[in-house]
């Protein structure tokens, strides 16, 4: 899945979580985070620091892979709005 901004990684990461039937409690549990910081990323995920986003990642069994833009369909890589 190609994720695009941090809204979509956050909607990607609850999905997961409640895939899990995970409470933001028990994912903050799993990695040493407040329920607090979990509910954070998930309203507003820009402001996440990165080593939390790797920890929220963890705990709902999720891995981040990074490709290079040429490595992706045409019409993959065509933006709908300007940055």
């Amino acid at each position: 899945m190609l994720i695009r901004s941090p809204r979509e990684l956050a909607l990607l990461v609850i999905n997961q979580r409640k895939k899990l039937e995970l409470s933001q409690a028990d994912v903050g549990k799993l990695v040493g985070l407040k329920q607090q910081t979990v509910s954070e990323f998930e309203i507003k995920p820009e402001s996440t620091q990165l080593d939390t986003l790797f920890r929220i990642l963890s705990a709902v069994k999720l891995d981040m892979t990074i490709l290079a833009k040429d490595k992706t369909s045409k019409t993959e890589t065509q933006w709908k709005e300007e940055w």
